[in-house]
């Protein structure tokens, strides 16, 4: 038993603060300068400085500069998951770029290729994406704001859209409802720890937590931020998630204030989302970002560094595309039709 709790103890804190890492070269991001059919893209690498003195690297997709179609571009922020990294975040470029909205893609404290040790599931993240949207909106030419956060991005999402009105709209993917509950769940995965034990158990690794990264994990409690959101929000979650388990993203849907939706997808917290699920991403931030006020340009090729992600079976129409009222409208008509929809069980 004592071994059982010595490793599961082990496990448990580091899949908090200190997951594997997920590390890269330059050369995974792409060119500088790309081609998706005949227009010119370019990625312009910058960083900011996280609240604890840690260099964080990031960078910004966005047309080339005689590709704009207007001087300020809506802009998604891409925020990845817990032991991820900005790569995670080239999903976004595909589907978002053809509608003029720029992607902001970047590496967390603590992940890939910036400094830091420890993550913090949103703790201090939440502070980080506050400067980032600083630097953003002074820097970086961005109109309209929308984040999609995976994981720990989505919790961080919520914490950052909760106190700042004008993030336009938000993809939550697999956020957690309150960390104590998930940390006693993860418990009874990673260990044979007898109930009766199990709140020391959990008090030993919430210390160690406290002791390493420095935050209270009792403090972190998504579902009550939640209820203070009012922007437009998509849901996500995979229905064998056995790491931040459906009924958590259930729990921070039902509390949540704004317009809303939910998906139940096939696979785990981990598993590449489907095309059908990036589909309905593009159609959300293409509304939700105003998108209709800017020419959409079709697309068909993709570069070899990003991975090919093209309107499938059951998307868009081809007779709509490249009509930016016609598009709109569907979108609002698909949209409505899901969300009248009845909730797909867990």
């Amino acid at each position: 038993m004592f071994k059982s709790i010595s490793e599961g103890y082990e496990m448990l804190w580091k899949s908090i603060i200190r997951p594997d890492r997920e590390g890269y070269s330059n050369d995974d991001l792409g060119p500088a300068e790309f081609a998706i059919d005949d227009r010119i893209y370019t990625r312009t690498d910058f960083s900011i400085i996280s609240i604890k003195g840690c260099r964080i690297l990031c960078s910004h997709f966005e047309p080339a500069e005689d590709e704009r179609v207007a001087e300020i571009l809506p802009c998604v922020i891409y925020l990845h998951g817990n032991c991820s990294c900005r790569l995670e975040g080239l999903t976004a470029v595909p589907i978002l770029l053809p509608a003029n909205t720029t992607v902001v893609a970047f590496d967390w404290s603590g992940c890939g290729n910036s400094e830091g040790t420890y993550i913090s599931l949103g703790y201090f993240e939440r502070y980080d994406l506050e400067k980032l949207v600083e630097y953003l909106r002074e820097k970086r030419r961005v109109g309209c704001i929308g984040l999609w956060g995976r994981s720990m991005g989505a919790v961080t999402a919520i914490y950052h859209a909760s106190q700042n009105m004008q993030i336009a709209s938000m993809v939550l993917d697999s956020p957690y409802s309150n960390l104590r509950e998930l940390a006693l769940e993860l418990s009874r995965k990673y260990t044979s720890t007898p109930s009766f034990i199990l709140k020391w158990f959990y008090n030993r690794v919430k210390q160690t937590v406290k002791e390493k990264a420095e935050f209270d994990m009792d403090s972190l409690n998504p579902i009550e931020r939640a209820e203070t959101c009012y922007q437009p929000a998509l849901f996500v979650t995979g229905k064998d998630d056995d790491f931040v388990p459906s009924h958590h993203t259930q729990a921070v849907y039902d509390a949540y204030k704004g317009d809303k939706d939910i998906l139940y997808i096939e696979g785990d917290h981990n598993s590449a989302r489907p095309q059908y699920f990036l589909e309905k991403v593009a159609q959300f931030f293409y509304t939700t970002l105003l998108c209709a006020q800017l020419p959409l340009p079709n697309f068909k090729n993709l570069p070899e560094f990003i991975e090919r992600r093209t309107f499938g079976p059951g998307g868009c129409p081809k007779e709509v595309l490249g009509d930016d009222d016609a598009m709109l409208e569907w979108g609002i008509q698909e949209s409505l039709k899901e969300m009248n929809k009845a909730k797909p069980n867990c």
